[in-house]
């Protein structure tokens, strides 16, 4: 399945009829998925090779296209016979403006559609630059749309992309719904990088086409694709490093067993290397987002104070445990140094924990064959350890192997019944396997092991609307959200009302839908997710600046590069649909198209 078709909202097209569907929200809450690289230059070469073979036709439905890869033999002018004067040296056109302006009407319409017919035998022939010529004076006679498409399609074959795109304006200047000058003005701004140009074009196209046209779908995902790549890396590439939400930090330390470390900061020695980590520890329990950002500044003072002033043989467990934390957090930060920071532990005193931390490092990259020998070394050194195999089935989950990931998931379940994540994907399993009845057992078995826990009523939700179970699925969404408010810290943090909001798009209900996800980000402005779907309301609703502000907020949020080109893929769709409404051409042949759906 296409990036297009996985995320409809993206065309601005369908966002403009308001029925499009909102797929990104699937993507975002359950599964991974990537924009794909650049064409390759082979790709490329392969397109400009046909320009080659002759494949750029004219502007006319009555001028054949050049298929032949030979050349024909144009006879030349005689100035004897033709309607208009030739030179006899040359034999070709003499026209001024002050010839032309000496003409009748109808002399001035016999000359111009003479000399495009020759121009359209020189085409044909090759002669590219003959062609303009006569096509230059058929304009000293008649501004027309096609002579200025046939001239802009030699420019083309001449590989000229300026006066290319120059004679394509002029011709849809007079008749926007060119659909030739606006495919060719398109290939060339996408030969040129010039990428945005490029998508107004083939959404034009589209809209002019009547919404019908499916060939265009496939050049407007590969120009969206390169231009979210494009940005990536010139806007977003060198963006600061920050921690995402507190709820995905949470997340991640929760999976581990809580570390049995005194936390009485009057025990150690002030400003000193152990007084920062167990300060960040402190703050690290408050599950806050301020907490966690008290808690990397910590880390950061910690690891200065070892490496200025060494450290006590009898510390180094809490030296290791401090390189460990900063290192998580490094990588809760997409820093490259993460890996650093953990192998440093490891040197001084190793346990099965960091082992693990440099596993899910891998598998962030996706090299999965590394973290597979990580996690070996991590059961070697403890196969007891109860840090090891939640992340161990996460890992077999993401890459599909349930029947593995099943295993772990049962032996994090047995040496930590308090991972309430471990209880929650071996439900999650189960569900995938069909089993529904036991499913709805495993979670209501969860829910009287952690009756406060609001990560299992809202995936039981998530598991009830897959069933189409709306109003189970609402309750569960509204018992998680509540939980989540009455909890001290951020378990799910705003998960459940972004779920509820996939509810409401169901139901058409999009003034709830907004409410409260408007709710979210004020309660969570880390949130990429809510922030996305948020920008897709709103431009599934027309709001197109707000649904551009909630899409650049999400860009600056996302933790990886293929989230960032999904979401500037959105942000870009929102740009032209605004470019849209604000050309009065397209803006009108598009309410006739919602007018027409409408009745429908």
């Amino acid at each position: 399945m296409s990036f297009l078709q996985q995320n409809k909202v993206a065309v601005a097209v369908t966002a403009l009829l308001g029925i499009g569907t909102l797929a990104g929200v699937v993507y975002y809450m359950k599964q991974s998925s990537s924009i794909s690289n650049n064409q390759s230059d082979a790709s490329k070469k392969k397109r400009k090779n046909k320009k080659k073979k002759g494949k750029t036709s004219v502007g006319s439905s009555t001028t054949p296209t050049a298929t032949s890869s030979q050349s024909t033999v144009v006879s030349d002018d005689d100035p004897e016979t033709t309607v208009y004067p030739v030179s006899n040296e040359t034999k070709l056109p003499e026209l001024t403006t002050e010839i032309v302006s000496k003409l009748s009407d109808n002399d001035k319409e016999t000359w111009a559609l003479a000399l495009k017919e020759k121009g359209n035998e020189y085409f044909k022939a090759k002669q590219y630059e003959k062609a303009i010529i006569y096509y230059t004076n058929a304009l000293l006679c008649k501004q027309d749309h096609i002579f200025y498409g046939n001239r802009s399609a030699c420019y083309y074959a001449l590989g000229n992309t300026e006066k290319t795109i120059e004679d394509a304006s002029e011709a849809l200047k007079i008749k926007p719904d060119y659909s030739k000058c606006l495919l060719r003005r398109a290939h060339v701004y996408e030969d040129i990088g010039r990428y945005e140009d490029a998508m107004f074009d083939l959404t034009a196209l589209s809209i002019f086409g009547g919404l019908t046209d499916k060939s265009s779908e496939s050049v407007l995902e590969r120009v969206l694709i390169k231009q979210s790549n494009k940005l990536n890396e010139e806007v977003y590439s060198n963006l600061p490093k920050e921690l995402p939400s507190s709820s995905s930090i949470s997340s991640f330390l929760g999976a581990f067993v809580k570390e049995d470390i005194e936390l009485d900061l009057s025990k150690y020695e002030n400003d000193s290397g152990l007084y920062y980590l167990i300060s960040a520890l402190i703050e690290i329990n408050k599950d806050t987002d301020e907490g966690y950002e008290n808690a990397d500044n910590y880390l950061n003072q910690s690891i200065e104070r070892f490496e200025k002033n060494g450290y006590d043989s009898n510390d180094n467990k809490l030296v290791a445990i401090a390189y460990e934390y900063t290192g998580i957090f490094s990588f809760l930060k997409t820093n490259d140094n993460a890996k650093t920071f953990v192998e440093k532990a490891l040197t001084i005193s190793p346990r099965p924990r960091m082992y693990v931390v440099l596993a899910l490092i891998a598998a962030d990259k996706g090299d999965y064959l590394s973290a597979d020998a990580e996690f070996t070394k991590a059961i070697e050194m403890n196969p007891e350890d109860p840090n090891i195999y939640y992340h161990y089935g996460q890992v077999y989950y993401l890459i599909g192997d349930l029947k593995k990931a099943q295993l772990n998931f049962e032996k994090a379940k047995s040496l930590n019944p308090k991972n309430v994540f471990a209880h929650i994907q071996l439900a999650c399993i189960t569900y995938r396997h069909n089993e529904i009845q036991k499913c709805f057992e495993m979670f209501n078995q969860a829910k009287s092991l952690f009756p406060t826990a609001p990560e299992i009523p809202n995936y039981l939700g998530e598991i009830m609307f897959d069933r189409g179970d709306i109003e189970g699925a609402t309750k569960q969404f509204d018992i998680s959200a509540k939980l989540q408010e009455a909890m001290p810290g951020n378990n799910i943090g705003v998960l459940p009302l972004i779920n509820k909001s996939v509810i409401y798009q169901k139901t058409n209900e999009f003034g709830k839908c907004i409410e409260i996800l408007e709710k979210a980000v004020k309660l969570d402005p880390k949130s990429e997710v809510a922030w996305t779907n948020l920008g897709q309301v709103y431009l599934l609703n027309q709001n197109v600046k707000q649904s551009m502000e909630c899409f650049e907020h999400a860009c600056r949020l996302c933790r990886s590069s293929d989230d960032r080109k999904q979401t500037i893929a959105l942000l870009e769709s929102a740009k032209i649909q605004l470019k849209v409404k604000e050309d009065p051409v397209l803006n009108k042949k598009m309410q006739e198209i919602i007018a027409k759906y409408s009745q429908r």
